[in-house]
């Protein structure tokens, strides 16, 4: 017998063991309890809410408890698994868990043959690009060069929607069973430690079981698309603890199923409309007056820049050059470019804090708070970033979110002592104040940083000096 808390084994555990491993979790909000034979195991990942999930594998299928248990029960339930028991998951209610792939597509990740494609058009992009240009000779072109380097893109778009249409085609044919609720929450979707990229994001946490000629089956999707923000809220709320479902499952693999076949949750579908048909989000036309009015200034912005390219493109460069003959004009024209680029950015951040100071404040908890190590340009010590992790969660209308965002629009990352004293700012445990967007309380911050958008202005107005003086007026 092992005892495993979060990749510290424990040989030939002792009950001290497994109990001192479930109280010191109770502090963890990533903590993972694995107790496991040479027949089986059984685990107990830590929720936000400090209750546990449980999953068991009895040598050749895995399951998984229906409903969440709190601390005193998994004492139970281990203590029982410890001692030999035969009989120690006989109080559970257990189901049958869905294949690998299908988890990994449930939390929205991409097919391995998506993956694939991607892979092998950047491939092809490279060597294609080292090919002799007599054979290729539009790659001697601004247009063939653009299109070749744009292949992946292209691909990946393309990967996308061919991975949309097969999910619609096939849930077309899936079939009915009625089911019932038996978690409905909000959980924190987190990235790997040291991510520079993702964050936490919080999506639906909704299970439910259904049985396909007499056995019983747990289901977690509830749409064939990614859940996250808002739409997860609404989906939490569609779908409370104990209420009856319609579930759709795969005749063939009844594990892959889903409350909805759209890709977009939303309103519930009009009554003899396709229910394999995508549910679009119900707007009022008020709303999507305003939806058309925010889109109206970037549409303009758009329209000039288009203009623009197309007068330098048709030759407004050489009339540029003739006009301003000591000028450097490639090098002014990138500059204006990154200016109004950078200055547009500017406008769009500086409205959204200024929106952001009216936000309603709730308490929070910090939950996690660490310093990790970002990605090194090279291998001295001097090169590496670090940047805090502080995760906090709050309660909005009577559903538990979590959020990592310190600086509301910023993520920062710099020297050691730097990042050290923000998470010291925020120490597990401590009680802050939750800055949230009403419309989407997924959305909060603890910091609103308003003055640190004028940098963003600041290196506009850099970038203009910087075409003056290529432009060379005052010499």
């Amino acid at each position: 017998m092992e005892l495993d808390v979060n990749g510290c084994i424990t040989e030939a555990p002792t009950p001290a063991d497994v109990v001192a491993a479930i109280e010191a979790a109770g502090s963890d909000p990533e903590s993972c309890i694995t107790l496991l034979d040479d027949d089986g195991y059984v685990e107990a990942l830590r929720q936000d809410d400090g209750a546990f999930r449980l999953t068991r594998h009895d040598g050749t299928t895995k399951f998984e408890a229906a409903a969440l248990v709190d601390a005193q029960a998994l004492k139970t339930l281990l203590l029982g698994f410890l001692s030999g028991d035969k009989h120690w998951h006989k109080n559970h209610d257990w189901v049958r868990a869905p294949s690998p792939s299908k988890t990994a597509e449930a939390s929205g990740q991409p097919p391995a043959w998506a993956i694939a494609a991607v892979v092998a058009s950047v491939v092809l992009a490279v060597a294609v690009s080292n090919l002799p240009r007599d054979w290729l000779p539009f790659l001697d072109t601004t247009a063939g060069v653009v299109a070749l380097f744009s292949l992946p893109v292209v691909v990946m778009i393309g990967a996308m929607v061919a991975n949309v249409s097969i999910k619609m085609h096939r849930a077309k044919a899936w079939l009915q069973a009625q089911g019932r609720i038996t978690r409905s929450s909000l959980s924190v979707r987190r990235p790997p430690e040291g991510n520079e990229i993702g964050t936490a994001v919080n999506v639906p946490d909704v299970a439910y079981t259904f049985a396909v000629a007499g056995q019983s089956y747990r289901g977690n999707r509830v749409s064939l698309g990614d859940i996250s923000g808002r739409f997860a809220e609404e989906a939490v709320r569609r779908y409370p603890v104990g209420s009856t479902v319609t579930v759709h499952y795969d005749p063939n693999d009844p594990t892959d199923c889903v409350l909805e076949r759209g890709l977009v949750f939303g309103a519930p579908a009009a009554p003899g409309s396709d229910p394999a048909a995508p549910v679009a989000s119900a707007q009022t036309p008020a709303a999507q007056k305003a939806a058309l009015a925010g889109c109206a200034p970037g549409l303009a912005v758009l329209a000039v820049l288009g203009a623009g390219g197309y007068w330098l493109a048709m030759g407004g460069v050489q009339e540029l050059q003739t006009s301003m003959p000591r000028a450097e004009v490639p090098v002014m024209l990138c500059a204006i470019g990154f200016g109004l680029v950078t200055l547009l950015f500017f406008v769009g951040y500086r409205r959204y804090l200024m929106r952001a100071n009216a936000w309603p404040v709730v308490p929070g908890r910090v939950t996690v708070s660490r310093v990790e190590q970002r990605a090194a340009s090279g291998d001295g010590s001097n090169r590496r970033s670090y940047a805090a992790v502080v995760e906090f969660r709050y309660e909005v209308g009577g559903l538990h979110f979590s959020s990592r965002q310190i600086a509301l629009g910023l993520t920062t990352s710099g020297s050691r002592s730097a990042a050290d004293k923000v998470a010291a700012r925020y120490p597990v445990g401590a009680t802050v104040e939750v800055h949230y967007d009403p419309a989407n309380p997924s959305q909060a911050a603890l910091e609103n940083p308003t003055g640190t958008s004028w940098l963003l202005f600041g290196a506009a107005m850099a970038c203009f000096g910087v075409a003056l003086y290529a432009s060379h007026v005052f010499r």
